[in-house]
C-alpha cells in the first residue's frame, strides 16, 4: 500500500508513473486510477531504456522464476538506467538477521541457504556496482535501515537520503480518544514473530482488569496466541479478530480504541504504528531497531523492552488526561512532519538531481 500511495501523490505533484511488477503470469489492472502492469521480468526490461527513472520498491530477487528481480537489477547496470533505490528491508537481509522466524524444519533451512547463498551475494554485487554510478541514489525510511542493510550486504554506503514512509495525514485525521483509554487495540499479521504479538498478550497480564485488548490479524499462529492467552488466564480481556478492516474505515476503527499496542522485534519504521500516532492513539511498541527514530519514549509515545516498565507507563499516561493528550498531540504532530505530501516532495527532489 505505501507504494500505491507514493503513486498516487506523485500523480497530485505532476510526475507521470508506469507500475511494474514482476509476475509469472502478464496481466493489467486499474486501481484508483493507477495502472499496474504485471509481467515476467524479461519482459518488463523490454520496457525499460536510459530514458526513464526507475523507482525500485521490494523488488526480490527469486533464482529460477520468472519473476526473478534480479534480471531487473542487472538490466539497470548494464544499460545505465538511472534508478533510485528505496530500501525497505527484507529484500537486503539475511535469512539469519531474523533468526525468530526459524522453526526447525528442512523448509527453513532451504530457505536459509537460498537466501543467504543466492540471493544476498547478488543483492551486493547490485549495490556495490550502483555506489559507483552517479546515476544511481539509495533512499531508507531511518537510520537503522540503512546500517542494518550495511551489515548484511558487508557494504559501506556513504551517500544516501534517509526519508520515511509517508502518512495520510488528511486519512488519519487527529481524534479525542481518552474516553477510550482503557481499550487497546493491536492490528499485526499474525504470520510472523516479527510483530512480537505474544509480547503484547505478556504486556496485559501486567495491567489491571479494566485494560482490554483486542487483537486484529490472520496467521498460523493465531492457535499459539489462543494458548497463550489461555495459559496467562486472560480470555475475558483479550480477544483475537480476523476479520480484514478497509484501510479508508480505519481512522473511524482507531477511534474506538485509546491505546495502540504494537510491540516489535524488527521494523525499519512502522507504518501502521505512525498511522496510529497521527490518529491520536495512545501509541506504545519496544525499544529496538528503527522505532526510537520515531517514538520519544513519554514525549510522543512509550517505548521500552521491559514489560512491567511499560504496563506502568501506559497506567501512568492513561489515568492523567493531560498527560494522555499531551503525548498524543505532539504524536500527531511528529506524524504531520512526515505527512506524505512532504515525503515524496522530498523523493521527487532526488529524482531531479539524477
Amino acid at each position: 500500500m505505501f507504494v500505491h500511495m507514493r503513486c498516487l501523490e506523485m500523480l497530485k505533484q505532476g510526475v507521470e508513473i508506469v507500475v511494474y511488477v514482476p509476475s509469472t503470469i502478464a496481466h493489467t489492472y486499474v486501481y484508483e486510477g493507477i495502472t499496474v502492469n504485471c509481467l515476467p521480468s524479461k519482459d518488463i526490461i523490454k520496457h525499460l531504456t536510459n530514458k526513464d527513472k526507475l523507482y525500485l520498491h521490494l523488488l526480490n530477487i527469486y533464482p529460477f522464476s520468472k519473476k526473478n528481480g534480479w534480471i531487473i537489477y542487472k538490466h539497470i547496470l548494464d544499460k545505465h538506467i538511472p534508478a533510485v533505490f528505496y530500501v525497505h528491508g527484507s529484500e537486503v537481509q539475511k535469512y539469519g538477521s531474523r533468526i525468530f522466524e526459524f522453526r526447525y524444519r528442512i523448509k527453513d533451512f532451504l530457505i536459509w541457504l537460498k537466501k543467504d547463498f543466492l540471493v544476498i551475494p547478488k543483492m551486493k554485487v547490485f549495490v556495490k556496482t550502483a555506489l559507483k554510478r552517479e546515476n544511481i541514489k539509495f533512499i531508507y525510511p531511518s537510520i537503522w535501515m540503512k546500517e542494518d542493510m550495511e551489515v548484511n550486504l558487508g557494504v559501506a554506503i556513504p551517500y544516501f537520503k534517509i526519508i520515511p514512509n509517508g502518512i495520510d495525514v488528511d486519512l488519519f485525521s487527529y481524534q479525542e480518544t481518552y474516553e477510550n483509554r482503557y481499550k487497546m487495540l493491536t492490528l499485526r499479521p499474525l504470520s510472523s514473530k516479527k510483530y512480537a504479538v505474544d509480547i503484547a498478550i505478556k504486556i496485559m497480564s501486567f495491567l489491571p482488569n479494566n485494560y482490554t485488548l483486542d487483537i486484529y490479524g490472520k496467521g498460523f499462529y493465531k492457535k499459539q496466541y489462543l494458548e497463550q492467552i489461555k495459559a496467562l488466564k486472560l480470555e475475558d480481556r483479550i480477544k483475537i479478530n480476523s476479520s480484514f478492516i478497509d484501510r479508508n474505515d480505519l481512522n473511524s476503527f482507531f477511534s474506538k480504541y485509546g491505546v495502540f499496542l504494537c510491540p516489535t522485534r524488527m521494523d525499519a519504521q512502522g507504518v501502521t504504528m505512525c498511522e496510529a500516532m497521527a490518529t491520536g492513539l495512545l501509541t506504545v511498541s519496544s525499544l529496538n531497531t528503527a522505532i526510537p527514530e520515531f517514538i520519544t519514549h513519554l514525549d510522543n509515545g512509550i517505548i521500552g523492552n521491559n514489560l512491567e516498565a511499560i504496563a506502568k507507563n501506559i497506567i501512568d499516561n492513561t489515568e492523567s488526561m493531560e498527560k494522555y493528550k499531551n503525548i498524543t498531540i505532539r504524536a500527531r504532530k511528529s506524524m504531520e512532519n512526515i505527512a506524505i505530501h512532504k515525503t515524496v516532495a522530498r523523493e521527487i527532489e532526488v529524482f531531479c538531481k539524477l
